[in-house]
């Protein structure tokens, strides 16, 4: 019966669901994990190449989703390319279209907007930052015309082009800064890095909760384990506002 109150007074580090978790998310509570562990270093002597592992993956980590974070500029930026010489072609058609048939009244308004296209040349094909420069090119140049490009019906298709080009120019410069940021070329997978650092934070846990079965340490067992369970309450909270937003949104 003693045994039983004593191990009732004993706190342990709970177990929660660290699978729900995004990468980011996953991330977020290593850090947090590390900044307690590194607070009490309970068992350094015994602990102290675990405690240093996770801390070395969670930098890692860091690097890993710098990299995917790179990675998805990249991809956005390679689709908007594709957007914007759509928009240019679209645009570019529409006045050929107009401009096959002299009757038409878009007519002399059409031909003076083509020339003015011409003028500047074809930015799709040039490499990408030529692109982007000729089509600001492109907006200077017609922005007089804006009157004639409304009444032929093309201004949406010229606001689209300029606007797919803008966000080409800063999703550009987003992953420029983000790979001047970080050394990426030996970024492993965020994923890999993840598992690893699962499997290390849960050794840590594990021997924790082992240790603290014994008395001699009890109270400063018991303060940790406080700590990490509000932590880990925390993401559980979080975990479950994820959840019925989704059952809200199905």
């Amino acid at each position: 019966m003693k045994n039983e109150i004593k191990n009732k007074n004993k706190k342990m580090i709970n177990k929660f669901l660290i699978r729900s978790l995004n990468n980011s998310e996953f991330h977020q509570f290593i850090i947090s994990a590390c900044v307690l562990f590194d607070k009490y270093k309970l068992d350094f002597e015994r602990l102290a190449p675990l405690y240093e592992e996770l801390a070395q993956l969670e930098k890692q980590m860091e690097i890993a989703l710098t990299a995917e974070k790179r990675n998805e500029k990249i991809r956005e930026k390679n689709e908007m390319d594709r957007l914007r010489d759509m928009l240019h072609s679209r645009m570019f058609n529409y006045l050929k279209y107009i401009l096959y048939d002299q009757r038409d009244e878009r007519y002399d308004d059409a031909q003076v907007v083509m020339q003015t296209l011409k003028a500047v040349g074809n930015p799709t094909r040039l490499s990408e930052n030529l692109q982007s420069n000729m089509m600001i090119q492109i907006g200077n140049r017609l922005e007089p015309l804006r009157d004639k490009i409304q009444a032929i019906g093309a201004l949406e298709m010229l606001d689209e082009m300029l606007e797919a080009n803008k966000r080409f120019i800063d999703l550009e410069r987003e992953a420029r800064e983000i790979t001047a940021a970080q050394k990426l070329e030996d970024a492993q997978s965020a994923t890999k890095v993840r598992k690893s650092a699962d499997e290390t934070y849960r050794t840590i846990v594990d021997a924790l909760n082992a240790f603290a079965k014994m008395n001699h340490k009890k109270e400063i067992y018991n303060e940790l384990s406080v700590e990490m369970n509000v932590l880990i309450d925390r993401f559980n909270t979080m975990i479950a506002a994820k959840k019925r937003r989704r059952e809200v949104i199905s």
